[in-house]
């Protein structure tokens, strides 16, 4: 499942747009300060769709009828989506995801 909507939030002007990304565990809802260029300022994880929307609604001014459903191509996002976030980092000079050589995810390692 993916969802996208324009931002329209005085608090967050820099903010184009957000998407919701379904997880295998919950959504991410992802910022972007370009939606066209792939240009992501962050994202956040959410057990449940509601509660992302509620978020982008609060935080982003995405109205709830103002999402639209994307189809589910198997891009980068669709990588995202079915495989473990922990364990592999997104290549930006090949424009693929691919496995860490580290397992070591504490806040010490820089990962």
């Amino acid at each position: 499942m993916r969802l996208w909507a324009k931002a329209n939030s005085r608090e967050w002007p820099n903010i184009d747009s957000v998407l919701i990304l379904g997880l295998t565990d919950g959504v991410l809802l992802i910022r972007y300060f370009s939606f066209s260029t792939r240009d992501v300022e962050g994202d956040h994880w959410y057990p449940t769709l509601d509660e992302a929307q509620q978020d982008a609604d609060q935080e982003y001014g995405v109205e709830p009828t103002a999402w639209q459903a994307m189809p589910d191509e198997k891009d980068e996002l669709y990588q995202l989506s079915v495989m473990p976030i922990t364990g592999h980092s997104y290549d930006r000079d090949n424009a693929k995801w691919v496995a860490s050589n580290s397992t070591d995810y504490s806040p010490e390692s820089g990962h």
